[in-house]
């Protein structure tokens, strides 16, 4: 029995070592994929959506209770503060581009579109954590990325892909010297932060951060391509910093003509009536002249009958003769 066995598996020419060849084959190429999901950008399966800023549209610098500033700060848009109403460093040592507006109308109404925009904010998350050093995530795709703690930056954070990003955290970030944020559209960056932020010394970073309480600082030589807004319990201090814009990214456009029907009139073409008048074809038949030979007619003779008819003399003359021709 084992003889015949063996011979049947012999005779199908099948080894066992290979199918363990194979299996060892796709385990490796599965470990291959595994370790390179690493390298590929967190995407997310909700799409972020932006608020539309109207009031505090052209501020870069908006505190709740005050604004101050030191060194040579600069920036774009205007500075202002609501319901607080104190402004100081502006307009020197530091300059506003926009100008200066203490609880002023402009103020007031940046100050409810600030708090607008913050909880339009409050979206769904696609990926959730608890403290986080955004660096150690990096790259991010668009999408909602929250924490239940706080935020962290100790390095570069790079923004791929094109979309929108939010970032929630229920507390604050906190970024390290010469950390940066780069990549991304600065336009559709967002920070909606719990408390407070802290942009460390030299760190570039983007976007519009909206911070609930506490003190906002931008620490010596820190950068923003975007603005900050504090709402009505939070503070800003300013040390020597730029703020410009947001400058949105630049991308290619592709414009699409929407098809046009061009309806060409009917033309109705009158052909002008042809006349041929054909040449007048004269034909001439020679006259043919039968003549035919004259019976010659023998006239009837004349004959002259001459009657004398005597008359009665009356005169001694002698009568004449009377011809009468019959």
């Amino acid at each position: 029995m084992t003889s015949v066995m063996h011979r049947a598996h012999a005779g199908s020419g099948k080894r066992p070592g290979r199918k363990l060849f194979m299996l060892g084959g796709v385990l490796v190429l599965v470990l291959v994929l595994a370790a390179s999901v690493g390298v590929v950008a967190v995407t997310s399966a909700n799409a972020a959506t932006s608020p539309v800023l109207v009031g505090s549209a052209s501020y870069s610098v908006l505190g709740g209770a005050a604004v101050t500033c030191t060194g040579s700060t600069t920036t774009t848009g205007a500075v202002g503060v609501s319901p607080g109403t104190s402004i100081t460093g502006f307009p020197g040592p530091c300059t506003a581009g926009g100008g200066t507006h203490s609880n002023d109308a402009s103020a007031i109404a940046a100050q409810a579109d600030s708090l607008t925009a913050f909880g339009t904010l409050d979206q769904s998350c696609d990926h959730t954590y608890g403290a986080q050093d955004l660096t150690l995530i990096s790259p991010l795709g668009p999408g909602v990325y929250c924490s239940t703690s706080s935020f962290t930056l100790s390095g570069n954070l790079t923004l791929t892909g094109s979309g929108v990003w939010i970032f929630k955290t229920a507390s604050t970030i906190i970024t390290s010297p010469g950390s940066s944020v780069t990549g991304g559209d600065p336009c559709n960056v967002w920070w909606r932060i719990g408390s407070s932020a802290t942009l460390n010394t030299t760190t570039a970073f983007i976007g519009t951060v909206i911070a609930q309480n506490g003190v906002t600082a931008l620490e010596t030589g820190a950068t923003l391509n975007g603005r900050v807004l504090a709402l009505s319990a939070g503070t800003v201090t300013l040390d020597d910093n730029t703020i410009t814009g947001p400058t949105c990214a630049t991308s290619a456009t592709t414009t699409t003509a929407p098809a046009t029907t061009t309806t060409a009139p009917a033309t109705t073409t009158t052909a002008p009536a042809t006349t041929t008048t054909a040449p007048a074809t004269t034909t001439t038949v020679p006259a043919t002249t039968t003549t035919v030979p004259a019976k010659k007619k023998r006239k009837p003779s004349s004959t002259t009958t001459t009657t004398t008819v005597p008359t009665a003399p009356t005169s001694p003359i002698s009568p004449s003769p009377v011809a009468v021709t019959g």
